[in-house]
């Protein structure tokens, strides 16, 4: 898997009565056997703020923002799911992803990628 571009937003809310500034949409895209694959993840933004309380990963002190991450963890540990769209809203499930986890060594399998964003955060 040849990663070219992680990002992430807020998702706006809804007119159904979605509590505004709830989701949050992680999006990783990368090059596998010749294609150019994207794979969408939207979580509950509390989420974020449970790896920080937790100690797991706080996106204050790590510089790189959760939604950032997200979508690029559910790749490397689902890598044969077909869909493109996923919806996490389980906070074990959420934090599945982050099992194990290590900024540094991440930067280290895939060098330069956020600094290359750094202009371009969301």
């Amino acid at each position: 898997m040849k990663l070219i571009s992680v990002t992430g937003e807020s998702v706006p809310p809804s007119k159904g009565g979605s509590p505004a500034e709830t989701f949050d949409r992680s999006i990783a895209t990368w090059e596998e056997n010749g294609q150019q694959k994207t794979l969408t993840v939207t979580y509950v933004r509390y989420f974020g703020k449970v790896l920080a309380e937790q100690g797991i990963y706080d996106q204050e002190a790590g510089g790189v923002p959760v939604h950032h991450l997200v979508a690029l963890l559910f790749a490397e540990k689902n890598p044969n799911l077909p869909e493109k769209r996923h919806y996490i809203n389980n906070t074990e499930s959420f934090l599945a992803l982050f099992k194990d986890f290590s900024l540094a060594a991440c930067m280290e399998r895939y060098p330069g990628l956020w600094l290359s964003q750094s202009a371009h955060r969301t």
